[in-house]
């Protein structure tokens, strides 16, 4: 091997190893077996070059998407984050990287639950939404969409978690909620008029000229019976409108308050004797926002038929106090059957809890429901109070 071509051999390893692809070696006139070696080389430099253009770009793609980019490794540790992270969450690569995923997470099982899911039979990928903190505790409302890396040779390498910012999305629909269920609720509340001003007075009216005919003293019992007959039907059709009008819109509710509401429910509840409730309360509950009151008091009539209808339960304990925070706190508890809440969600038979659910989050409260089986169900309701609001 001839002295030049050891010094070629040489000189375009070092370049190479520096990160210099363009460099390519001379070859000889002879074309001999070192020629080929170099030949080997160039072509080798070749393909460096190609891929790290490759890798470049695909850099430089990972690095402009707004969304934030985890990659995972199989124990939950972080592995590699794109500029989308730090810019959010003021965290440097170094105090993310090796670090487990539940750093920025508030949920500490986060990595868990991703792996739980995505370790289901055809499960490709799993979107939840989370809450987000950065380096200063702010909480950001995020949404995850994760999936499994698999590399070219069939091989499971760990997981690429994106994070969505939906904040705003979040904030829009909460006032698209408020906007929607306030409406429906000044249109229930001018039915509930109308039906009692209209239709309930005409009734009444209906109900006294029916009355006056016994006045007659009209010894027929047919007459006589038939003017009971009147008064019954009028009696029951008053008393049915009086719930429909409850049920649209209570008169309590608007002019006393969720206290006063909730009291003449339990106490008409107990008058029925399927259950029994016992109704606790500190005195002068503050006033809420009007739709949050109106809001809370259908969930907890919600909560109370489904107990009614599924719990088997025999006594239903009802709390409500103010908090320390601004809060109004409703505590109920039923001694019935429980339920699976897991089961639940997965059965996608939870409309009627996520409707729940949601209308109070519009209203800026907490919602939190809890149920174990044999030993009952809780639901633990935080309203804001106009301080806190």
């Amino acid at each position: 091997m001839k002295e030049e071509q050891i010094k070629e051999i040489n000189d375009l390893l070092l370049a190479y190893s520096a990160g210099d692809y363009t460099v390519k070696g001379k070859i000889s006139e002879e074309v001999d077996e070192i020629d080929m070696i170099i030949s080997g080389i160039n072509m080798l430099g070749e393909e460096l070059e190609s891929t790290n253009v490759s890798r470049d770009y695909f850099s430089s793609i990972y690095n402009a998407v707004t969304d934030l980019v985890f990659i995972v490794d199989l124990d939950g540790s972080v592995k590699e984050i794109n500029q989308a992270v730090t810019d959010l969450l003021k965290f440097s690569p170094d105090e993310l990287v090796k670090n487990q995923l539940s750093i920025v997470f508030k949920d500490k099982d986060i990595f868990k639950k991703i792996k739980d899911r995505l370790d289901q039979k055809n499960q490709k990928s799993y979107s939840l939404e989370k809450t987000l903190l950065s380096k200063n505790k702010e909480a950001i409302l995020v949404l995850i969409t994760s999936s499994k890396i698999i590399d070219r040779y069939g091989s499971f390498k760990g997981y690429l978690i994106s994070v969505k910012d939906i904040t705003q999305q979040k904030q829009t629909e909460k006032l698209i909620l408020q906007t929607v269920v306030s409406t429906q609720q000044k249109e229930q509340k001018r039915v509930a008029d109308d039906l009692h001003d209209s239709l309930g007075q005409e009734l009444s009216m209906a109900k006294l000229m029916i009355s006056n005919l016994e006045s007659l003293k009209i010894e027929n019992e047919d007459h006589i019976h038939l003017v009971k007959t009147c008064k019954d039907i009028l009696d029951s059709s008053i008393k049915q409108l009086r719930s429909i009008c409850f049920d649209l819109m209570p008169s309590v509710l608007i002019k006393g308050g969720l206290y006063l509401a909730l009291e003449e429910l339990i106490n008409t509840l107990n008058r029925q004797k399927l259950i029994t409730f016992n109704f606790k309360a500190i005195e002068n509950i503050p006033r809420l926002d009007s739709d949050i009151e109106i809001v809370s008091f259908r969930v907890i009539q919600e909560f109370i038929n489904n107990t009614i209808k599924h719990s088997e339960a025999k006594e239903v304990n009802i709390e409500f106090f103010e908090t320390k925070d601004n809060y109004i706190r409703i505590l109920i508890k039923d001694n019935g059957k429980g339920f699976d809440t897991k089961s639940l969600d997965l059965k996608h038979d939870g409309r009627g809890l996520n409707n729940m659910k949601s209308r109070i989050l519009a209203f800026n409260g907490k919602f939190k429901l809890s149920s174990k089986i044999n030993e009952g169900t809780r639901l633990d309701l935080r309203l804001p109070t106009k301080k806190q609001i």
